[in-house]
């Protein structure tokens, strides 16, 4: 399935000069699956993730490796049982450097398998495009690759920050169109390449195969890298409208939401045939934003307890609200590590199962017309903070 769109030179390159050594860098890939079996749906994401690559080029530096920091006095102190011993650090905190390779699910029964590798071991090409490193390739048409992480070994290990399990998977893509804008400044950059993206293949986790079928993928890709993250994170993306006024499936709709930037959020979006992006880059005159995301009063049932997502934009042309809500039980709790080291992480709540609605005005004059009205399921969401990493 080879793309009829040439992907831009932004969607291969990333992290140069200083952000080499500091900086994170990555590609996600999101998409619907169907068991084969019972016919279940569910939401995969795949990331080829860069951290600060070039601060250790031949070894894997995970922030969270316990790491023993005694010299040969140290020793000895410790040994005589001196006051000096009290003062002995006994760990060493590093900074990251690593590239991983990442898939995971969500829902209930959500996890996460990663596979580290120092920058030595990935090859990369631009003509064409390619990153290759073990077992695991992306291209600008596919992707694919097996991890697996015996349950030992995750045991043994809890800096890998993943879980057990097996995957592998083929897989071919087509974005439909190319999207360069999201945001850029100096220290980030975030763009939706893929903000519509057809998926088709196979994955493999632990045990049950899923077919990816173009028709029913909602697939989504995106592209970031920079110094650090936004903070707090929010993100939500969906290429699953339903318009209210027509009744009608929007084949041709897709919208990605992410910040937070200096307060605000960026829209791009795709409405059949209008096209909008508002970026928070621009201008402050150009678009007023309000945002939030917090979970709504409990319910008699627990199970059944949401999160809201909302944000509404307002520029001179168009006014765009979105509500987008989550149950808290299907969405996922996974840290990433931050290029500063310290161990500090963005704790990330995450889901492939939000619902809500989406609503675009038309400035006409002094009034507001009616453009859209739809309805969104399989909404990828995702809200975090950084925070201090405990291990």
């Amino acid at each position: 399935m080879k793309s009829n769109t040439k992907i831009s030179n932004d969607y291969k390159f990333g992290l140069n000069g200083a952000k080499k050594k500091v900086g994170i860098n990555n590609w996600r890939f999101i998409f619907n699956g169907v068991n084969t079996s019972s016919g279940a749906e569910q939401m995969f994401y795949i990331e080829f993730e860069m951290l600060n690559p070039w601060a250790s080029n031949d070894l894997v530096q995970l922030g969270f490796k316990p790491r023993v920091k005694i010299s040969a006095e140290d020793l000895q102190y410790a040994l005589a049982g001196t006051d000096s011993a009290k003062n002995i650090s006994t760990e060493a905190i590093v900074q990251p450097s690593y590239c991983a390779v990442r898939v995971g699910t969500f829902g209930v029964e959500g996890k996460q398998l990663c596979s580290y590798y120092p920058v030595k071991l990935v090859k990369f090409s631009n003509k064409p495009f390619e990153i290759i490193v073990d077992n695991k390739y992306f291209n600008e048409n596919k992707i694919g690759g097996f991890i697996n992480v015996p349950e030992e070994e995750k045991a043994a290990h809890p800096e890998l920050l993943c879980d057990a399990g097996y995957a592998k998977w083929e897989i071919n893509y087509t974005v439909q169109r190319d999207y360069k804008n999201g945001y850029k400044s100096d220290l980030l950059r975030w763009f939706p390449f893929g903000l519509q993206t057809v998926f088709s293949g196979t994955i493999h986790f632990d045990g049950t195969e899923y077919a990816i079928d173009p028709k029913r993928c909602c697939g989504y890709s995106e592209r970031f890298w920079g110094k650090g993250v936004p903070e707090p994170y929010f993100h939500l993306s969906s290429a699953n409208l339903t318009s209210v006024i027509s009744g009608k499936t929007l084949f041709e709709s897709s919208f990605a939401v992410n910040g937070i930037f200096d307060e605000r959020v960026s829209f791009i979006g795709k409405f059949e045939d209008i096209d909008i992006e508002l970026c928070a880059d621009g201008s402050k005159r150009q678009f007023s934003v309000v945002w939030d995301c917090a979970q709504m009063p409990e319910n008699e049932n627990p199970e059944e307890n949401l999160l809201h997502w909302s944000t509404s934009l307002n520029s001179k042309e168009w006014v765009i609200d979105i509500d987008v809500f989550c149950k808290i039980r299907e969405l996922n709790n996974r840290s990433i590590e931050l290029p500063e080291g310290q161990r500090k992480v963005l704790n990330l709540l995450e889901g492939g199962t939000g619902t809500g609605e989406i609503k675009l005005y038309k400035h006409i004059g002094n009034t507001l017309e009616q453009i859209e009205h739809a309805t969104l399921a399989k909404v990828f969401c995702e809200f975090g903070h950084i925070e201090e990493g405990e291990f």
